[in-house]
């Protein structure tokens, strides 16, 4: 939640202070396919994504915004769940063994508990998470319904905020932060709610 708070303070700052001839130029350059292509491969490796959102916003239209990060995004969930079951999955292993996270032997009924907790996770970064979640046995419909669905959420209010940016747009950017702060206020009330609910639930249910 800070790191997210500090890049919405950050993109505020160039919501003044940035050269909009020179983002016009690039804007003229800039095209769909390349960045969108960019965004569904390079996030599997860990580059962060809040930047391409706020980019994006401020360079494509919304339409071609709920398009191309949608896509992206399908495509980059798939990518992730084939390393994750691929023979790269030893190397993903030996590297989490090295940080604090351990993949859990999920019983049956939890793997929606366990995805939507990591997915909420704050702090972690989103490529980690995918693989967790498909390291640990998670079905892929599953995996990228909640993976998709809360990343969704998160870009679209990112995407908003980087098309205030340049229409210089008060209102459009106090809307974006406002679903912004609405979406983590979200994902603390049903993170604190899943960690209430007993292990044993069937999810199946």
């Amino acid at each position: 939640m800070v790191a997210t708070l500090v890049i919405t303070t950050v993109a505020l700052w160039f919501w003044r202070e940035w050269d909009m001839e020179t983002f016009e130029e690039w804007k003229r350059e800039a095209g769909p396919v390349s960045f969108f292509a960019a965004l569904a491969l390079l996030p599997a490796i860990g580059f962060p994504t809040t930047p391409f959102y706020i980019l994006a916003g401020a360079t494509f239209s919304l339409p071609v915004n709920f398009i191309g990060i949608g896509i992206s995004l399908a495509i980059n969930l798939s990518i992730c769940y084939l390393i994750a079951h691929s023979g790269l999955r030893r190397v993903i292993t030996w590297s989490l063994q090295r940080t604090r996270y351990k993949l859990p032997a999920l019983k049956p009924g939890q793997a929606l508990r366990f995805s939507l907790l990591v997915k909420l996770t704050p702090g972690v970064a989103t490529f980690l998470k995918n693989y967790i979640i498909a390291m640990a046995g998670v079905p892929f419909g599953l995996y990228f319904m909640v993976s998709f669905g809360i990343t969704a959420c998160y870009a679209a209010a990112f995407v908003l905020l980087g098309d205030s940016l340049v229409d210089r747009n008060p209102g459009m950017g106090v809307m974006a932060t406002g679903i912004l702060l609405l979406v983590i206020v979200a994902v603390m009330a049903v993170r604190r709610h899943l960690r209430a609910v007993p292990r044993e639930s069937d999810d199946s249910r």
